[in-house]
């Protein structure tokens, strides 16, 4: 427990200098990039990936994908990633049965399923360009709420479950979760996320927020239970491949699957939502 607080204090000072010093410049999108390229080394090793070539071409494009993403005025990142894939069926074909289905599902979500969910980050930060009702500082809250959201429904979560828990949500596949955390980490994150849109009204806003109060604990509500969810789908895939953490990178904590997996879930429907709400009342 003393080495999962004190690596979950780096996390943090990691994390809040990362969003407070750099998101405004390259090197915030560089930070996201090198997340999903770790993240995609680490579920290559998982579902036993063995060919080191489409391995390191997988992690190399998880990264290149990311900044692709953001930066698609330079780089045609759709006719990347339809290239990428073709090379990646064709590898299955010719290196079978080393390379099979379950390598190439789990290589293609690897290195463009989670790097686009980690590229929400700095997309996030830039809404801004897309909204007008949206200011550049209230994006830069918008990427606090997200990181810090769905790492503190976690928290919640697990300390309401301790206190609370009776009954199991998925006894087979995250036998320590209960529906008593679950709604205690909801309401605990929403009450914070409230907390930190007084903070940010009173401190740091240089317009009126931009979306109504009902909206925004609906998102909170909404980012919680993604939370959740993209926590089980990490274990998911854990259990189905008989693993314990998806690396040692992090001490007491796992990897980055294991550290991130929920915020992976959270970003993307952030901005969908904000994407919709934005559509409505364009």
């Amino acid at each position: 427990m003393k080495q999962r607080v004190l690596s979950g204090i780096v996390i943090a000072i990691v994390l809040i200098g990362t969003w407070y010093f750099l998101i405004e410049t390259i090197f915030f999108d560089i930070f996201f990039a090198l997340l999903a390229a770790a993240a995609c080394f680490e579920l290559t090793r998982c579902i036993g990936l063995k060919n080191k070539a489409v391995q390191i071409v997988a992690i190399i494009f998880s990264f290149a994908m990311s900044l692709g993403l953001v930066y698609q005025s330079y780089v045609p990142i759709s006719a990347v990633i339809v290239l990428y894939v073709i090379f990646l069926a064709l590898m299955t074909v010719i290196n079978y049965p080393d390379i099979k289905f379950e390598h190439l599902a789990g290589t293609v979500y690897a290195s463009i399923v989670v790097p686009t969910a980690f590229t929400m980050a700095p997309i996030i930060a830039d809404l801004y360009k897309s909204f007008d009702f949206i200011d550049k500082i209230e994006c830069k809250f918008f990427v606090w709420l997200t990181i810090a959201g769905s790492l503190f429904t976690d928290v919640f979560a697990q300390l309401s479950g301790m206190a609370f828990g009776k009954h199991k949500v998925t006894p087979n596949l995250s036998p320590k979760k209960t529906w008593e955390g679950c709604i205690g980490g909801v309401i605990c994150a929403l009450l914070l996320n409230l907390l930190w849109l007084f903070l940010y009204k009173k401190f740091f806003a240089t317009q009126v927020f931009s979306l109504p109060i009902w909206f925004f604990c609906l998102i909170s509500v909404f980012m919680s239970i993604a939370s959740m969810f993209g926590d089980l789908v990490a274990s998911l895939i854990k259990r189905n491949y008989d693993i314990k953490d998806y690396s040692k990178l992090i001490p007491g904590h796992g990897g980055i699957m294991d550290r991130f997996d929920s915020v992976i879930m959270v970003m993307p429907m952030f901005y969908a939502m904000i994407t919709l709400y934005g559509a409505s009342v364009a």
